[in-house]
C-alpha cells in the first residue's frame, strides 16, 4: 500500500485579520466599554438616591415633619425627572448590546471566521449604530403623543 500525500486546503485555512483592524475593533469595544460604564453608574446613582429620598419622606411623614416631607417630594420629583430626560438605563442596555456585538466580532476575526472585507463592513456598521441610534430621553409632550398614538389605534 502506497501513501498518499495529502496537500493543504488553502482555502480552508482562515484570512489573517491586519493589527491595525484588531486594533480598531479593541478601541471601539473600550469605547462601548467606557460609556456601558458610564451609563450604568448613573442609572444606579439615580435610584440609590431616589430611594434614599423617599425613606426620607417616609420617615418625616413619621415624625410629623410636613414642610420636610413635601421638600423631599420636590426632590423625587426632581429625580424621576431626570431620569425620564436622561435614559441612563436604556443607555446601559444599548451599550450592552452594542459591546455584546463587538465583541463577538472580535472573536469572529480572531478565529478567522470572517473576511477583512466583512469584518471592516460589521465594525462600520456598529460605529453607525454608536453614533446614531442612542437612546433619548422623553418630555411630557412626546409621552402624551405616544399614549394618544396608542389608545388611537
Amino acid at each position: 500500500m502506497s501513501k498518499t500525500a495529502v496537500t493543504p486546503n488553502l482555502i480552508s485555512q482562515p484570512e489573517t485579520i491586519s493589527a491595525a483592524l484588531t486594533e480598531e475593533i479593541q478601541s471601539f469595544v473600550n469605547q462601548c466599554a467606557a460609556r456601558h460604564r458610564f451609563n450604568s453608574r448613573w442609572d444606579t446613582a439615580l435610584n440609590v438616591f431616589g430611594i434614599a429620598v423617599s425613606i426620607g419622606i417616609v420617615v418625616a411623614g413619621v415624625f410629623n415633619q410636613g414642610p420636610v416631607s413635601a421638600i423631599l417630594g420636590g426632590i423625587v420629583a426632581g429625580t424621576v425627572a431626570a431620569q425620564r430626560a436622561f435614559p441612563f438605563g436604556q443607555r446601559t442596555l444599548f451599550y450592552r448590546n452594542l459591546l455584546g456585538l463587538a465583541e463577538n466580532l472580535k472573536t469572529d476575526t480572531t478565529q478567522g471566521l470572517l473576511t477583512t472585507k466583512d469584518a471592516v463592513a460589521l465594525l462600520k456598521s456598529l460605529r453607525l449604530d454608536f453614533a446614531q441610534q442612542l437612546p433619548r430621553g422623553t418630555t411630557f409632550k412626546q409621552e402624551q403623543e405616544q399614549i394618544v398614538g396608542a389608545t388611537a389605534r
